[in-house]
């Protein structure tokens, strides 16, 4: 799969080298743009319509081919700031010498001049910029006071806009749709037309070498912010107006073909996505591999398992299920579980029709399942041994580069224990991810986990695809309890119908679909 973020950086990084488009002897250098805008500016400070810049930059190369900055008369080599060379007819200058001004939008308690959007005009916030576009969504809106106690935050045609924190140093291009805009906490950079191509601007600020240099700049501790102080002094690569001209064409039609691959690369994912959740319902509907009549059914699997728990409660190494369930389908072609002597219809419970040679259960009846052990930096005691989280836990696979200890007591290592083959399920959180522990060794687990070891070797892979059949039909959804942070309990879990299998067809099944599921990745590269 290609890398369109990269590709888009590659675009650009060549482009502000001058290596995207051939260079034009017929143009007018970058230096006499650089003074054709320097009288532009004298003549509005003349004026009076703007400020006159205190410390003027002109940065130019020496004899020695080493770079030189004057400021107040005072030259300076700044050869080892440069960070790589340009064109011939290019040049290199600070963000303030092409710009007549920066403001910032509203930044001191902007929620008083806030109202609703048919007494206000919108208003950009960090959140509306894009690399290079606006996203038109969640406007804020300002009334007139607002806007008249603050006109530096007016936005106009071709000003540059950049984001201040988040995402900060992000740029993007206010078109004419948005000229006379408002702006909260934003920078509004204001060029010198004619001279300037906005878009050239744009794309350079975000193209990798300028953004990391304008991220370095960032002030704030626990929020960072782009200064105007800072942004005013980075250096930009300017090429002839032509150029950019070029240089803006040429970066249009090549993000236009990425664009493309994006939406076909989206098209392809969200296609495989699809197929694996097709493959998944094919495969618990006991559609995806056909049935074997030699195979022993369901039914006699559920025989053993009763069997070996019924030796373990014997043995005193598992509790008797104080309320044991059988599902069985009648004569009257109806559903029925039998609990404690009590037979219900169940049959609009029941999801959906299995083959005849599987059963319905539920989890308890297949497996034991329990939480683990609770986090009590106070009361926990014993010797420090690693364990999972719920953040450990992702569909399909563990991850194991952010592990965190706690105490258990020896008497306590059976108890929570995950060993190989144990399905672990988040009971919070994203409720139902799980994945299946494969490794040799022994770990530990939290309460934030259930951990389900199946009886009579039911491939524990078979219902790690069931969970993930249910999170797809929205099951897992609907069941989980909680407002804000969601639950799912080990009664919710239990009350929870679950497809069994015979032995051997489990085996088949997880074979085909992890052949079919290979495939696809291959397809998405």
């Amino acid at each position: 799969m290609i890398d369109t973020k990269l590709l888009r950086q590659k675009i650009l990084d060549l482009a502000i080298r001058g290596k995207l488009v051939p260079q034009n002897p017929t143009d007018e250098p970058a230096s006499e743009l650089l003074k054709k805008i320097k009288a532009e500016k004298d003549a509005l400070v003349k004026a009076g319509k703007i400020k006159k810049n205190k410390h003027e930059s002109f940065i130019f190369r020496g004899d020695d081919n080493r770079y030189y900055e004057q400021i107040d008369g005072k030259t300076t080599d700044i050869t080892e700031e440069i960070p790589f060379d340009i064109p011939e007819n290019w040049t290199w200058c600070r963000f303030r010498s092409i710009c007549s001004e920066i403001n910032v939008g509203i930044v001191i308690q902007p929620t008083r001049y806030y109202t609703t959007p048919e007494n206000g005009i919108p208003a950009f916030r960090n959140a509306n910029i894009r690399p290079n576009k606006i996203d038109d969504s969640n406007w804020i809106y300002l009334n007139k006071a607002g806007i008249n106690e603050n006109p530096r935050c007016i936005v106009h045609t071709d000003d540059l806009l950049i984001s201040r924190s988040g995402n900060a140093g992000i740029c993007c291009v206010a078109s004419q749709k948005y000229n006379g805009y408002g702006a909260v906490d934003i920078l509004i950079a204001t060029l010198l037309s004619p001279y300037s191509q906005p878009k050239y601007y744009s794309f350079c600020i975000n193209s990798n070498n300028v953004h990391q240099v304008i991220l370095q700049m960032n002030r704030g501790v626990a929020l960072s912010h782009i200064g105007v102080n800072s942004l005013v002094d980075v250096l930009l690569p300017i090429p002839p107006l032509a150029e950019q001209k070029r240089i803006v064409s040429q970066i249009e039609a090549l993000f236009a073909e990425v664009d493309k691959i994006d939406k076909d690369s989206a098209d392809l994912e969200s296609a495989l996505t699809l197929a694996k959740q097709k493959v998944l319902d094919l495969a618990i509907r006991g559609k995806l591999v056909p049935q074997n009549p030699d195979d022993e059914p369901a039914s006699e699997l559920l025989k053993r398992i009763k069997a070996e728990k019924d030796a373990l409660v014997k043995a005193g190494k598992i509790k008797k299920d104080k309320h044991e369930s059988f599902i069985f389908k009648g004569d009257d072609n109806c559903y029925h579980e039998n609990i404690d002597g009590k037979v219900t219809d169940v049959t609009e419970d029941i999801p959906f029709d299995l083959p005849d040679e599987w059963e319905w259960c539920r989890l308890s009846t297949i497996s034991e399942f329990d939480l683990g052990k609770t986090l009590d930096r106070q009361k926990n005691t014993g010797n420090y041994r690693k364990y999972l989280r719920s953040v450990n836990v992702l569909w399909g696979n563990i991850d194991l580069s952010d592990v965190k200890e706690m105490r258990f007591e020896d008497t306590e290592l059976e108890r929570y224990s995950i060993k190989k083959g144990d399905l672990l399920i988040c009971e919070g959180g994203d409720v139902g991810r799980c994945a299946v522990w494969n490794k040799d060794f022994v770990f530990y687990y939290q309460n934030a986990l259930h951990r389900v070891r199946f009886y009579q070797k039911c491939i524990p892979l078979f219902y790690q695809f069931v969970m993930m059949f249910f999170e797809n039909t929205g099951l897992l959804k609907k069941i989980s309890q909680g407002v804000t942070i969601k639950h799912l309990t080990k009664s919710t879990l239990n009350s929870m119908f679950f497809p069994l299998p015979p032995l051997a067809e489990q085996k088949r099944i997880v074979s085909q679909v992890e052949k079919l599921f290979a495939v696809l990745e291959t397809m998405l590269g």
